[in-house]
C-alpha cells in the first residue's frame, strides 16, 4: 500500500476523533452555557491547530518527502472528512 493512503488515512482519524470529542464536548456542557454559534466559535481555532499538528505530525511520521506526496495525503484525509460529513 502507497504510504499517501496510510497517511492520508491516520491524518483524517486523528483530527476525525479531535473534533468527535471536542464536538461532544461542546454539544454537552458549552452550548448549553454559552449558545450554539459562539460555542462553534470557540471551537473552529482549536480545530485548526489540531489539524495543523496533525499534519505535522503525519508528514514526520510517515516521513513524506515529496511535494506531491503530501499533497495526496492531504486531499485524501480533506476527502475521507468531508465524507464523512455528508454522509449523514
Amino acid at each position: 500500500m502507497a504510504v499517501f493512503l496510510r497517511a492520508g488515512a491516520s491524518c483524517f482519524a486523528l483530527v476525525f476523533g479531535a473534533g468527535f470529542v471536542l464536538g461532544a464536548a461542546r454539544v454537552l456542557w458549552i452550548v448549553p452555557r454559552i449558545g450554539t454559534r459562539l460555542a462553534e466559535l470557540i471551537e473552529s481555532p482549536v480545530m485548526l491547530g489540531v489539524t495543523f499538528f496533525a499534519a505535522r505530525w503525519t508528514i514526520q511520521h510517515f516521513g513524506l518527502r515529496c511535494n506531491p506526496e503530501r499533497l495526496a495525503a492531504g486531499l485524501l484525509g480533506l476527502a475521507l472528512l468531508l465524507l464523512s460529513g455528508s454522509a449523514g
